[in-house]
């Protein structure tokens, strides 16, 4: 019990904690505005709720008779969607922001902002608050039976969930990095790049799920993806580290931007 509560408050930090303290970080010490980073949580919300109206769609189809499909084509056609209108309507929004809005959004900082909103949305909503909500109801209802089945799982588990969104959390970084490539390079083939990359890392860890790999395979894939990604932005030369220690200095003696 010791062990699994342990692992769900680390689950806990990562999903929730983490991204609030990456968006405090990039106003405080880059001069970020928060408007920048809501701007990839408000994309990350459109294309939610664009899916719904799709898939919604698609089951009345299904449930009046208009489209003949097993219940296990329905569910394949189900996630199959899902995994594909993600990828392409969330890159076609962030590029929309970045190319449309008044600010000036095509740039590196701003395309880490978008990048971080957009993620920590994703993550807050799709496992956070759950498991916050869930974690609270094992506590509240300790030792009484409703509770029991929960305090028996296995402390990988929020293990999983903790590498696996911090995964998907850099790898929305790392679209977002692609996206901004198009402004950069001035190609759009980037676009398709980061389309296809966010389906092949949101694909292959929905298909090991499925096939019911253990707990232990998922962590050690979504740990290699995570490098993966990571080794991507600095091929990238995505990670500016001249760009962070200026930001840093300019936003800690401002004094400095005058002379």
């Amino acid at each position: 019990m010791i062990l699994l509560s342990v692992t769900i408050i680390i689950a806990l930090l990562v999903t929730i904690a983490l991204p609030i303290a990456a968006g405090v970080w990039l106003n405080k010490k880059l001069g970020i505005r928060w408007s920048v980073i809501t701007y990839g949580v408000l994309a990350y919300f459109i294309v939610q709720s664009v899916l719904m109206l799709i898939l919604g769609g698609l089951g009345r189809l299904v449930e009046n008779g208009n489209l003949a499909l097993t219940e296990n084509s329905y569910l394949y056609l189900q996630v199959g969607l899902s995994i594909l209108l993600t990828a392409l309507f969330g890159v076609l929004l962030r590029w929309a922001a970045m190319r449309f809005v008044k600010e000036k959004l095509d740039n590196l900082e701003s395309a880490y902002a978008i990048g971080l909103g957009y993620g920590g949305a994703e993550t807050l909503m799709i496992m956070g608050l759950p498991l916050l909500t869930t974690f609270i109801g094992m506590i509240q209802n300790i030792g009484e039976d409703v509770a029991a089945e929960a305090w028996e799982l296995s402390p990988l588990i929020p293990l999983g969930i903790a590498v696996e969104r911090l995964t998907f959390l850099v790898l929305h970084l790392t679209v977002t990095l692609l996206i901004f490539q198009v402004f950069k390079r001035k190609k759009n083939i980037w676009l398709a790049a980061a389309v296809g990359l966010e389906i092949l890392i949101t694909g292959l860890t929905v298909a090991l799920s499925e096939i019911g790999v253990q707990v232990g395979w998922i962590i050690l894939v979504a740990a290699v993806l995570m490098i993966g990604n990571l080794y991507l932005l600095y091929l990238l030369k995505a990670i500016d580290l001249q760009l962070l220690k200026g930001k840093l200095a300019e936003n800690a003696n401002p004094a400095l931007v005058e002379e």
